[in-house]
């Protein structure tokens, strides 16, 4: 489901994607000393973790890291901040990948990865929020054990650059025969995305966020998808259709506690985002890529050169 650039443009994309090539938006210990928790004890968890931390180094490796520390520092800001406002004891390490494609990704061990394409659709602070506070809603859910049971995290690594938020933290929607997840564990992923909605407009409010923020992200990333010819199908069909989790999304509001909104500073939001978009706009004028909230660009017709007249007639 990534991009694929075209041929003849991939000398471009690449020379323009060096500059972009940083570590990632949090350094972390590769081997935390984790307690039992919820999603097992400390053996299974610290295995998944290494596990998890192959799995974003692979995906950052075949990827275009941002490598803008301005960016990349706030998203860490930002993600931390909701991490501790979730109430969760796990430790979290945020990175940003180039990629129009509005998506998020969550690995064991509090890997998450945000694509541009996210950064670059939000209209607030508090969209953007609604995105990250969804991936942290999966990872202390534990959802990452609903991979499938082949025996050992680590055989999943070689099919992870396949998986763009294919279902519950990225990894879960793969089934030992295949790419294809049988019905019933589908409707699990499905459960498990509407689980981290839910979870994840908590988080936005104890975090001093409107959680309507996430209600209009979907209706955002809806239109988005109607301007790009309709919702994508594939691996995501392992999740809720837009339309449907923003209805069921609605529906929960009203049950969380009043939101103790706190005003929020749109300022650095707005600037990041206005670099993510400068970049998109050079990225779509040379790939012809569409991207987020915008039509796609019109093709570069070749003209022929004007005749003048040999002489007046």
């Amino acid at each position: 489901m990534k991009l694929r650039y075209p041929h003849g443009r991939c000398a471009f994309v690449c020379v323009l994607g060096m500059a972009f090539l940083a570590s990632p938006a949090r350094g972390r210990s590769p081997e935390p000393l984790l307690p039992d928790r919820a999603c097992g004890n400390s053996r299974t968890v610290l295995e998944a973790t290494r596990a998890g931390n192959a799995m974003v180094q692979q995906v950052m490796a075949t990827g275009m890291p941002w490598g803008d520390k301005a960016l990349n520092e706030y998203i860490n800001r930002l993600g931390q901040n909701l991490a501790r406002s979730s109430g969760s004891q796990q430790v979290f390490a945020f990175y940003v990948l180039y990629d129009p494609q509005v998506n998020a990704q969550a690995f064991p061990g509090g890997n998450i990865v945000v694509n541009s394409g996210v950064i670059s659709l939000a209209e607030s602070e508090a969209e953007l929020a609604s995105v990250l506070s969804h991936e942290i809603a999966h990872e202390n859910s534990c959802d990452w054990r609903n991979a499938p049971r082949l025996g050992n995290l680590f055989e999943l690594i070689a099919v992870v650059p396949a998986v763009v938020f294919g279902g519950p933290v990225g990894i879960a929607v793969l089934s030992v025969s295949g790419l294809t997840a049988p019905v019933a564990r589908a409707r699990a992923y499905r459960l498990a995305e509407e689980r981290a909605d839910r979870l994840g407009a908590l988080y936005l409010a104890r975090a001093g966020y409107d959680p309507q923020a996430a209600v209009d992200f979907f209706q955002r990333l809806q239109a988005d998808h109607e301007r790009g010819g309709g919702e994508p199908g594939g691996l995501l069909a392992t999740h809720p259709r837009t339309a449907d989790r923003q209805s069921k999304l609605e529906k929960t509001l009203p049950n969380l506690p009043s939101p103790q909104v706190a005003p929020h500073d749109e300022t650095e939001f707005l600037r990041m985002r206005q670099a993510v978009r400068d970049y998109d706009d050079i990225y779509s004028r040379v790939t012809g890529v569409r991207v987020p909230g915008r039509e796609a660009p019109p093709p570069q017709l070749s003209r022929r050169p004007t005749v003048e007249a040999a002489g007046s007639r």
